[in-house]
Protein backbone atom coordinates (compact mmCIF):
# COMPACT_ATOMS: atom_id res chain seq x y z
CA UNK A 1 0.00 0.00 0.00
CA UNK A 2 1.12 3.31 -0.80
CA UNK A 3 1.86 6.04 1.70
CA UNK A 4 0.85 9.54 2.39
CA UNK A 5 4.46 10.35 3.32
CA UNK A 6 7.52 9.53 2.45
CA UNK A 7 9.56 6.74 4.01
CA UNK A 8 11.41 8.70 6.62
CA UNK A 9 7.97 10.76 8.12
CA UNK A 10 6.34 7.27 8.02
CA UNK A 11 8.87 5.36 9.93
CA UNK A 12 8.52 8.52 12.77
CA UNK A 13 4.94 9.08 12.56
CA UNK A 14 3.36 5.69 11.81
CA UNK A 15 5.58 3.94 13.71
CA UNK A 16 8.12 5.05 16.23
CA UNK A 17 5.98 7.79 17.78
CA UNK A 18 2.98 5.59 18.21
CA UNK A 19 5.71 2.94 19.88
CA UNK A 20 6.91 5.60 21.94
CA UNK A 21 3.24 7.05 22.89
CA UNK A 22 2.41 3.10 23.69
CA UNK A 23 5.30 2.58 25.89
CA UNK A 24 4.53 5.85 27.29
CA UNK A 25 1.19 4.53 28.53
CA UNK A 26 2.09 1.54 29.73
CA UNK A 27 4.57 2.94 31.80
CA UNK A 28 2.31 5.40 33.15
CA UNK A 29 -0.16 2.30 33.98
CA UNK A 30 2.32 0.64 35.99
CA UNK A 31 3.56 3.26 38.59
CA UNK A 32 1.46 6.69 38.01
CA UNK A 33 2.58 7.95 41.41
CA UNK A 34 6.07 7.69 39.57
CA UNK A 35 4.87 9.57 36.55
CA UNK A 36 3.31 12.04 38.44
CA UNK A 37 6.32 12.98 40.24
CA UNK A 38 8.72 12.75 37.50
CA UNK A 39 6.63 15.84 35.82
CA UNK A 40 8.72 18.41 37.99
CA UNK A 41 12.34 18.90 38.83
CA UNK A 42 12.50 17.97 42.90
CA UNK A 43 13.54 21.66 42.96
CA UNK A 44 10.61 23.31 42.89
CA UNK A 45 8.66 19.79 43.82
CA UNK A 46 6.13 21.99 46.61
CA UNK A 47 3.83 18.71 47.44
CA UNK A 48 5.13 14.80 46.82
CA UNK A 49 1.31 13.77 48.07
CA UNK A 50 -0.38 12.12 45.41
CA UNK A 51 -4.17 12.48 46.03
CA UNK A 52 -6.83 10.62 43.74
CA UNK A 53 -7.45 13.65 41.52
CA UNK A 54 -4.17 13.33 40.70
CA UNK A 55 -4.07 9.62 39.46
CA UNK A 56 -7.37 10.12 37.87
CA UNK A 57 -5.79 13.01 35.85
CA UNK A 58 -2.65 10.82 35.38
CA UNK A 59 -4.80 7.76 34.10
CA UNK A 60 -7.01 10.09 31.97
CA UNK A 61 -3.60 11.56 30.11
CA UNK A 62 -2.65 7.81 29.43
CA UNK A 63 -5.73 7.29 27.55
CA UNK A 64 -5.01 10.38 25.45
CA UNK A 65 -1.50 8.99 25.09
CA UNK A 66 -3.02 5.79 24.09
CA UNK A 67 -5.46 7.66 21.21
CA UNK A 68 -2.58 9.85 19.74
CA UNK A 69 -0.93 6.30 19.27
CA UNK A 70 -3.88 4.69 17.26
CA UNK A 71 -4.61 8.41 15.34
CA UNK A 72 -1.09 8.43 14.33
CA UNK A 73 -1.30 5.39 12.86
CA UNK A 74 -4.44 5.68 11.39
CA UNK A 75 -3.94 9.57 9.33
CA UNK A 76 0.06 8.46 8.70
CA UNK A 77 -0.84 4.77 7.27
CA UNK A 78 -3.73 5.93 4.81
CA UNK A 79 -3.03 6.88 1.13
CA UNK A 80 -4.30 10.10 1.43
CA UNK A 81 -1.87 13.36 1.82
CA UNK A 82 -4.50 16.10 3.20
CA UNK A 83 -5.52 12.98 5.84
CA UNK A 84 -1.72 12.75 6.86
CA UNK A 85 -0.83 16.77 6.74
CA UNK A 86 -3.78 18.47 8.52
CA UNK A 87 -3.53 15.22 11.30
CA UNK A 88 0.36 16.39 11.29
CA UNK A 89 -0.08 19.93 11.63
CA UNK A 90 -2.89 19.37 14.28
CA UNK A 91 -0.18 17.66 16.15
CA UNK A 92 2.34 20.38 15.33
CA UNK A 93 0.07 22.92 16.78
CA UNK A 94 -0.30 20.56 20.30
CA UNK A 95 3.42 20.23 20.82
CA UNK A 96 3.84 23.92 20.84
CA UNK A 97 0.83 23.71 23.65
CA UNK A 98 2.77 20.69 25.39
CA UNK A 99 6.49 22.13 25.29
CA UNK A 100 4.30 26.02 26.68
CA UNK A 101 2.89 23.98 29.35
CA UNK A 102 6.60 22.45 30.67
CA UNK A 103 7.54 25.71 30.49
CA UNK A 104 4.41 27.77 32.45
CA UNK A 105 5.16 24.81 35.56
CA UNK A 106 8.88 24.84 35.23
CA UNK A 107 9.23 28.47 35.03
CA UNK A 108 13.02 29.62 34.67
CA UNK A 109 14.40 26.15 35.68
CA UNK A 110 13.14 25.00 32.35
CA UNK A 111 16.31 26.48 30.58
CA UNK A 112 18.68 24.90 32.99
CA UNK A 113 19.29 21.97 31.25
CA UNK A 114 21.30 20.38 34.39
CA UNK A 115 17.91 20.48 36.12
CA UNK A 116 15.86 18.21 33.39
CA UNK A 117 15.18 14.73 34.33
CA UNK A 118 14.48 11.75 31.80
CA UNK A 119 10.84 13.10 31.68
CA UNK A 120 11.52 16.67 31.03
CA UNK A 121 13.50 15.39 27.80
CA UNK A 122 10.92 13.51 26.65
CA UNK A 123 8.25 16.46 27.27
CA UNK A 124 10.24 19.53 25.64
CA UNK A 125 13.43 17.54 23.61
CA UNK A 126 11.12 14.88 21.75
CA UNK A 127 8.50 17.22 21.61
CA UNK A 128 10.31 19.60 19.92
CA UNK A 129 12.42 17.12 17.42
CA UNK A 130 8.50 15.52 16.60
CA UNK A 131 7.77 19.12 15.95
CA UNK A 132 10.53 20.03 13.85
CA UNK A 133 9.59 16.34 11.44
CA UNK A 134 6.21 17.55 11.27
CA UNK A 135 6.83 20.94 9.84
CA UNK A 136 9.56 19.96 7.50
CA UNK A 137 7.63 17.12 6.26
CA UNK A 138 4.18 19.69 6.24
CA UNK A 139 6.59 21.64 4.03
CA UNK A 140 7.80 18.79 1.87
CA UNK A 141 11.54 18.99 3.01
CA UNK A 142 11.30 15.03 2.99
CA UNK A 143 9.58 14.85 -0.43
CA UNK A 144 6.34 14.99 -1.25
CA UNK A 145 5.23 11.16 -0.96
CA UNK A 146 1.63 10.30 -2.54
CA UNK A 147 -0.67 12.84 -3.50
Amino acid sequence: MAHAVTLWPFLLFGVIEPALLIWAYAILLQDPKSYYLGQVPHSILADASFKPQAELVVLLLGNVYLLLALLAVVCIWTSHRRVAIFYLLAVAVADLGHIYAIYRVWGETFWDLNQWNDMMWGNVGVSAFLHVNRLATVLGLFGRGRK
